[in-house]
């Protein structure tokens, strides 16, 4: 039996700072693959990855997210084998944290790591050792009654260095079971004109939700995910400006059952330009 009163948090307040920037607002994964996988953000090496001018190697290139995030790295450049290893080129710890070994791209290949320990993690491949790219995990923890909620970027999200930073919603009354779906409505108001700018509703399989927010340039804000078939990280696009943003939160349903009196968590989320 769950409780119709799920959800209630003490209002937290993050300082964000957010640039104009050039960032990518596409997705990074296509839904048709890593089926079955487990983790909680994905990362693709992009086909064409193994060409020394292609635009990507990894993408997304740069990622911030919460300790105890686990990321999978698909291999999707078709016929290509390729790593994920830890470290930089030629260094004498290369390897140490993780390393995939080969990943062939038939059929698509995963690799799959935990960050247990907060800091900011290089990674390149082995084969193609031109292209580096980077994980950056923080332990910040802003507890509410009901939900604990973990910040990749730490209390202030510098944009400048990361572009991109996860949310890790954690409902402390649902019972989280990985199998009883749980939807999440997530809203962004912008604070200066109290207009909405982002409303939609996220479906996890018996999970906290994960929660990217991306900053892009443009007039359009948008959702993507999960990552995966039925797992993953969900990410929310726009071009957020200075200014602060109200982001509310709740469970709305719970095993396919609506919460008739769900109740709303909100933050505000300060945010500068530089």
């Amino acid at each position: 039996m769950v409780n119709n009163q799920i959800l209630l948090i003490l209002p937290i307040v993050l300082a964000l700072t957010i640039p104009i920037s050039t960032m990518e607002i596409f997705a990074q994964i296509g839904s048709t693959y890593g089926y079955g996988l487990d983790a909680d953000y994905g990362v693709s090496i992009v086909p064409g990855a193994s060409q020394q001018n292609n635009t990507y190697h990894f993408y997304p290139p740069r990622i911030a997210v919460p300790t105890d995030t686990t990321v999978a790295w698909l291999n999707q450049d078709v016929g290509q084998p390729h790593t994920v290893t830890s470290g930089q080129p030629g260094a004498a710890d290369s390897g140490s944290v993780f390393n995939s070994g080969i990943m062939p791209a038939f059929p698509v290949r995963s690799f799959e790591y935990t960050f247990s320990q907060s800091g900011d993690y290089l990674y390149y491949c082995i084969i193609h050792p031109w292209r580096v790219a980077s994980v950056s995990v923080n332990d910040a923890q802003f507890t509410g009654e009901s939900f604990d909620i973990g910040l990749g970027s730490g209390a202030t999200w510098d944009i400048s260095t990361n572009p991109r930073v996860l949310l890790d919603i954690t409902p402390k009354l649902a019972v989280l079971d990985g199998v009883t779906p749980i939807s999440y409505k997530v809203t962004i108001n912008n604070g200066e004109t109290n207009k909405t700018i982002f409303s939609n509703i996220f479906t996890t399989g018996g999970k906290s939700l994960p929660l990217e927010l991306v900053s892009g340039e443009g007039n359009e804000t948008r959702s993507y995910g999960p990552d995966f078939t039925t797992t993953g990280a969900y990410h929310v696009q726009s071009d957020f400006k200075k200014g602060t943003y109200s982001i509310s939160v709740a469970v709305v349903a719970y095993n396919d059952r609506p919460i008739e009196r769900p109740v709303v968590a909100t933050f505000n989320l300060p945010t500068t330009t530089s």
